[in-house]
């Protein structure tokens, strides 16, 4: 009996002791952490972190998910700074189960540039120094080295931010914002919890306000309906990565910072998640996409009203449905409302066709209020009369759609800006040629969370020849590369409503492998 006694009072000892030792490591790595991400500019788009340990690398060294989001040149860029610094005999032990932090950061007006930030155990050797082939240098008042990766026809920057967190980039100008940056910068992103952490396969860091610089370095334009509101979010998100074979799956939370500037978002976290439907109907030549789910439609009309307030648009609404009601008799706003349903979206096709589809409650009651507000074209088709009615009606994502034309299906309202395009709709919509058709559909929303209050997706095989018309050319030929996002079938991102913050998934799929000859027309 006392041998039992002592027996249990040794696992019970051992127990605490283990659990002691796993919590304080996750403090430890916590804070570790935080230094190395504090680190970074403030100019990150997006932080990918993941572990420097042999069995990342294992899971995905025959899978095409990075190589195709990555391209060829980058993932050689990579394999080779892993085989000469990472990997380096004489530095290994350095850098062995060190958490990488991987960003992207715009420069110029037309180039992005990539930051490796990282911690070490301890300095560099002399011998390491030397084998790793490390010519000294100095940026700024700070000692640095230049590293040549073979195959690799530029010159990596490295240097020792603050004692053993290090800094390296193909980019002098960058790593010299790096280095700029006060020790005492609070990490510009919210760290995945210690908990989370110790169990991730890897980490997402996205500042939505630089995406939106980022991405205007990839358009012509700076006007993009794919990513309608989403930049303008005054937030953070931070994101896990899920293991599945042939997609990136991450999920996690988008938090808004205090003391934020109003966004027309913030109408949507104030929401509950519902299911969304009009999806399944959108145009087999769909390339892209955002849906926006309404659980309550008293609260919708209040908080819109609230954001235009502070947009100062009031004035401006109130004169247009004053004058609406004047010239037509009809109080469209008040007609509208009463019928508007829980659902609307923003499709672009791609031929570049932009539609606009709202779900309504009674499709034959909405029409005659159309038709009094419109010139009428066909038995089907107008043009309404008016400027800005979509946009003060539903917001600002719908204000590329001045005088818009429309049509009636059903229980949807149909915006255009072309007679073409709503017929076109039409011609799809009867004749039963929707995406949801097509098994690889069916297969990708498998994947997405059942409810959400915003969707944006893109089919990649359809938005290829829509990016080839709007992004500079340098990026349109890296979209269609080998690999490239070609080889993707399609991505979503799901904001859903939580404590008036958003639960954030992202998905992107791989081509299964006859989807290059099954999708699209």
């Amino acid at each position: 009996m006392k041998r039992l006694i002592t027996i249990t009072i040794l696992l019970l000892a051992a127990t605490v002791f283990v659990t002691v030792k796993y919590f304080d490591n996750l403090k430890m790595s916590g804070n570790h952490s935080a230094d190395v991400i504090s680190s970074i500019p403030s100019s990150a788009a997006v932080v990918f972190e993941f572990n420097n340990d042999a069995s990342f690398y294992d899971i995905y060294k025959n899978s095409p998910l990075f190589a195709s989001l990555l391209g060829s040149d980058r993932m050689d860029e990579l394999h080779m700074l892993r085989k000469g610094l990472l990997n380096n005999a004489s530095a290994q032990s350095l850098f062995n189960a060190q958490d990488i932090f991987l960003s992207l950061h715009p420069q110029g007006i037309d180039s992005i540039e990539y930051l490796f930030t990282t911690a070490s155990s301890g300095a560099f050797s002399n011998e390491a120094i030397t084998q790793m082939k490390l010519k000294p240098t100095t940026l700024g008042s700070k000692k640095a080295y230049v590293f040549q990766p073979d195959s690799v026809n530029r010159e990596f920057y490295i240097v020792e931010r603050q004692h053993n967190v290090w800094s390296g980039s193909f980019s002098k100008t960058l790593l010299q914002e790096s280095i700029d940056i006060k020790k005492s910068l609070p990490a510009n992103f919210d760290l995945i919890s210690d908990q989370q952490h110790s169990t991730s396969l890897g980490n997402l860091y996205v500042n939505y306000q630089q995406c939106g610089l980022l991405l205007n370095n990839l358009y012509k334009s700076e006007d993009s309906d794919l990513w309608k509101g989403l930049f303008k979010l005054p937030a953070n998100t931070s994101l896990s990565l899920n293991y599945k074979s042939d997609a990136l799956l991450f999920n996690g939370f988008t938090t808004f910072k205090g003391n934020s500037p109003v966004s027309y978002m913030d109408i949507f976290r104030n929401m509950v998640p519902i299911e969304l439907t009009l999806q399944n109907i959108f145009p087999v030549t769909t390339a892209y996409s955002n849906v926006y789910g309404i659980s309550d439609l008293a609260a919708f009309k209040e908080l819109l009203n609230s954001w235009q307030q502070k947009a100062h648009l009031v004035k401006d609404k109130k004169a247009l449905f004053n004058k609406i009601k004047t010239e037509s008799g009809v109080q469209f706003d008040s007609e509208f409302n009463k019928l508007l349903d829980n659902e609307f979206a923003l499709v672009t096709t791609r031929f570049q066709e932009r539609i606009a589809i709202i779900k309504v409650k009674n499709g034959a009651a909405l029409r005659p209020f159309c038709n009094n507000i419109s010139a009428m074209l066909t038995e089907d088709i107008g043009q309404f009369n008016f400027n800005q009615v979509p946009m003060y009606l539903l917001g600002d994502v719908l204000s590329g759609f001045r005088k818009p034309y429309f049509t009636i299906v059903d229980n949807y309202l149909v915006l255009g800006n072309s007679q073409r395009e709503v017929s076109n709709f039409r011609e799809n919509y009867f004749g039963n040629l929707f995406l949801s058709k097509q098994s690889d559909f069916r297969e990708f929303s498998n994947l997405l969370a059942q409810r959400c209050n915003v969707s944006y997706f893109i089919n990649f095989k359809n938005a290829g020849y829509a990016f080839k018309r709007a992004l500079k050319r340098e990026y349109a030929d890296a979209y269609n590369a080998e690999p490239g996002f070609k080889n993707y079938y399609a991505a979503a991102y799901q904001l859903s409503a939580s404590d008036k913050q958003f639960y954030t998934n992202l998905c992107l799929k791989i081509n299964t492998p006859d989807s290059l000859n099954t999708n699209g027309n």
